[in-house]
């Protein structure tokens, strides 16, 4: 008999695997491709790598640009075919986690039949530059704060003066830049906002195409620049708002050209990634083909 018990306990422990399966097994079914990023974490301004790995299936190709469904809402800055899958890069804009659902890859075979492979979803987290502790944030007691022998009335009188004085000050520091800004005006004509840029660009040019980081601070007022002629033709305010807020406003072919220029500027601002001399040159023509292209045909 203890035999036999022996024999069952062998069997199953050799058959068990094949009866159930693995939960391995069962992944691999559900996700052909494999999402992983590069980075454990990121902040606002970054560029992210994210690998999709996985074996391309006998027949069957990518296109150049590989197709991917599920990224409509992110900022790819690059992206690559790799002999094991795709490479891309992606700007981070936001402050919440980078989270992406199950990713589709599509490929086609030499009569254009199309294939679909998914991804296992991945997460990011995205910590922000300036981090606040909850603890101080915590309302400290009024008690602690105002003294309790020194009078409330005598308190509230002391505060309410403050209240008085910053309020005349805010006051006459807005009545100051009014008149002055008044004067201005009446002294000398607003020039239309196309012959501003150009002057404005002249100016920056002629102080030289900079070298090394100092870029850095070109691509800033080249950024300005435009930013500042773009509100002033389609009467929004262009410098108050982000790059990816502006591409949910224009719908103009040439504002939307215009928006690669503003992207790569971005990217040398924030992100810091370099920029050739040549490179800025041709942003720079490419502005001002923008400007010609978008001012008035009669001055």
């Amino acid at each position: 008999m203890r035999n036999y018990f022996l024999l069952i306990f062998i069997s199953l422990f050799l058959f068990a695997p094949d009866c159930f399966g693995s939960s391995g097994s069962v992944l691999s079914a559900d996700y052909e491709v494999t999402a992983q990023f590069v980075q454990k974490k990121a902040a606002p301004g970054d560029i992210v790598s994210l690998h999709l790995n996985f074996k391309n299936p006998s027949g069957l190709k990518l296109s150049d640009n590989a197709e991917i469904a599920g990224l409509d809402n992110y900022d790819i800055v690059g992206k690559k075919n790799l002999a094991n899958g795709i490479s891309m890069d992606i700007f981070v804009d936001r402050m919440e986690d980078i989270n992406l659902p199950s990713l589709e890859i599509y490929l086609y075979d030499k009569d254009g039949k199309q294939k679909v492979l998914k991804s296992n979803p991945v997460l990011l987290p995205v910590e922000p530059l300036v981090k606040v502790k909850p603890a101080e944030n915590l309302l400290r007691p009024a008690k602690s704060i105002i003294s309790s022998g020194y009078g409330f009335k005598k308190v509230l009188l002391i505060i309410l003066s403050i209240i008085f004085i910053i309020l005349a000050a805010v006051a006459a520091y807005y009545f100051i830049k009014y008149f002055k800004k008044k004067k201005a005006a009446s002294a000398t004509p607003a020039l239309p906002p196309h012959i501003n840029a150009f002057n404005r660009i002249d100016a920056l040019i002629l102080s030289g195409i900079p070298e090394g980081g100092k870029k850095r601070g070109f691509c800033f007022i080249l950024s300005e620049i435009l930013r500042e002629y773009m509100g002033r033709i389609r009467d929004f305010n262009a410098l108050e708002m982000t790059t990816h807020e502006i591409s949910g406003v224009v719908k103009e072919k040439s504002d939307l050209e215009l928006l690669n220029i503003l992207k790569g500027m971005d990217l040398v601002k924030f992100a810091d990634i370099s920029i050739s001399a040549s490179n800025l040159e041709e942003q720079i023509a490419l502005s001002r083909e923008y400007i010609n292209k978008t001012k008035p045909e009669k001055i």
